[in-house]
């Protein structure tokens, strides 16, 4: 959603929009994918999900804020129209 020329987060729990998933397209290294891929196919699981349940762990084990600082120091960045 857009506000006067900046984007906003809106939780969907907290705007009464359904909640059953949010569409997420992303670029990652091809090593990255290849990983993914591979064990996906090897332990019979979707790609999804083993994002979802990955970020999801993540979120669980520390604040919005930290994450952030630990993956700008880890090199993520706007990928595109921003710095």
């Amino acid at each position: 959603m857009k506000s006067k020329g900046k984007t906003v987060v809106v939780d969907p729990t907290e705007s009464g929009e359904s909640t059953r998933a949010v569409k997420l397209s992303v670029n990652v290294s091809a090593d990255v994918g290849w990983r993914l891929r591979k064990v996906a196919f090897e332990e019979r699981l979707s790609e999804s999900s083993i994002v979802e349940i990955a970020l999801e762990q993540l979120f669980a084990r520390t604040t919005e804020s930290t994450v952030g600082k630990f993956l700008r120091e880890h090199g993520a960045s706007l990928r595109r129209g921003g710095a």
